[in-house]
């Protein structure tokens, strides 16, 4: 049967232009073209055109496609596996280039609800830490950490990853900075203590030690940056205060109760 290219158009839901494209290029022939210079084409040339098509759906170039087209038989085994092995290897790169973007945007999100902006230093900062080798980290670990404590510590909420805990943190950060003035006995930084130091002892497993360690270890030392992102000097010595102020009043509390019974 022959069709026209319209009606091949109409039938496999292809543009005219894309046809005349195709055969621009040499992808597609019509199997005839009149003296008037219409195009017709059999059943061979749908096939052909399915195939393209089917191919494109895999990532195929047209440029590829028609080298694949055009290749004997005997040398098409080849080619197949050199385009599949192509293709697979770009989709891995594109991949792992959209989950960096991710973990990239992830961060900034958390960034901003900690800070209410984000900086370009900062968006360098997260790069340069995504891109860090993971083995410097399992190194410092190593040494300072044991077994036990290095999987809590990896459990610990991750400003890169979509995890409700480092959304919590963020807003709960942002809140002792916006009240950082407040006296350690009103209402509200006694508040943000007790979430503090729930969080905190959930997060650790209810291991004190651990926490005490792990918090000063990543206390910035005096004029560098910080080791964790929005943990600066300024804000875990206002941490302290609240914290130690908190569980003094939570003491006090306790012995006039025992006191009263």
């Amino acid at each position: 049967m022959i069709y026209s290219i319209g009606q091949l158009a109409k039938k496999t839901n292809i543009s005219i232009r894309t046809l005349r494209y195709y055969d621009e290029i040499g992808l597609l022939k019509p199997a005839k073209v009149a003296d008037s210079g219409y195009r017709y084409y059999s059943n061979e040339e749908i096939r052909v055109l399915r195939h393209i098509t089917a191919l494109k759906e895999l990532g195929f170039t047209l440029a590829s496609i028609k080298d694949l087209l055009s290749t004997g038989k005997d040398a098409q085994e080849d080619r197949w596996r050199a385009y599949l092995e192509f293709e697979l290897a770009a989709i891995a790169e594109e991949k792992q280039r959209l989950a960096e973007m991710e973990m990239l945007l992830q961060t900034a999100r958390h960034a901003f609800e900690m800070n209410g902006q984000v900086e370009s230093e900062d968006i360098f900062l997260f790069i340069r830490a995504l891109r860090s080798p993971a083995e410097i980290r399992d190194k410092f670990l190593a040494q300072n950490f044991a077994d036990h404590e290095i999987e809590i510590i990896k459990s610990l909420p991750d400003l890169s990853a979509n995890d409700p805990r480092s959304m919590e943190w963020a807003k709960l950060v942002r809140k002792v900075k916006e009240h950082i003035h407040e006296p350690p006995s009103s209402d509200i930084s006694r508040q943000l203590a007790a979430q503090i130091v729930e969080l905190s002892l959930e997060w650790f497993h209810q291991d004190e030690a651990l926490l005490d360690k792990y918090w000063s270890m990543i206390r910035p030392e005096e004029g560098k940056e910080t080791k964790v992102f929005g943990m600066d000097a300024e804000v875990m010595d206002r941490i302290d205060l609240l914290v130690d102020g908190y569980l003094k009043h939570e003491q006090e509390e306790a012995e006039n109760g025992g006191k009263s019974s």
